[in-house]
């Protein structure tokens, strides 16, 4: 059953000079930013990572109550990404038996993310 879907689109270029976005444990963990500073394209991996953030919250349909560092994108083998809760973000997905399925999509000099919850897995 559909929850929510969110949707964002990102110009990469209008991240490159928030100094915010760079320092760890503001809008990205510790492990987002190792992540960013291994990549082969270390803006566009953090535009990614920062529309992924901006489509869940667009998804959950309430008002913001928790921290941009809630929740970090990880990727799996395949190099998939898919979401990791920490915290009150990370109970509520609990107790709202819910899921959230992502996919990130770079095109030029955009990112755009889909975010779908679902009930159940």
């Amino acid at each position: 059953m559909l929850i929510g879907l969110g949707h964002d689109i990102q110009l990469i270029a209008e991240l490159q000079k928030v100094e915010a976005l760079k320092i760890p444990g503001i809008f990205f963990t510790e492990t987002e930013c190792l992540y960013f500073s291994q990549s082969k394209n270390p803006l566009q991996s953090m535009t990614a990572q920062f529309s992924a953030k901006e489509a869940l919250f667009k998804a959950l349909k309430i008002p913001p109550q928790f921290y941009w560092t809630d929740v970090e994108i990880q990727h799996n083998s395949s190099k998939a990404p898919y979401f990791q809760f920490y915290g009150s973000l990370a109970e509520y997905f609990t107790c709202q038996n819910w899921t959230a399925h992502i996919s990130i999509s770079h095109s030029g000099n955009y990112v755009s993310t889909v975010v779908i919850i679902a009930l159940g897995t």
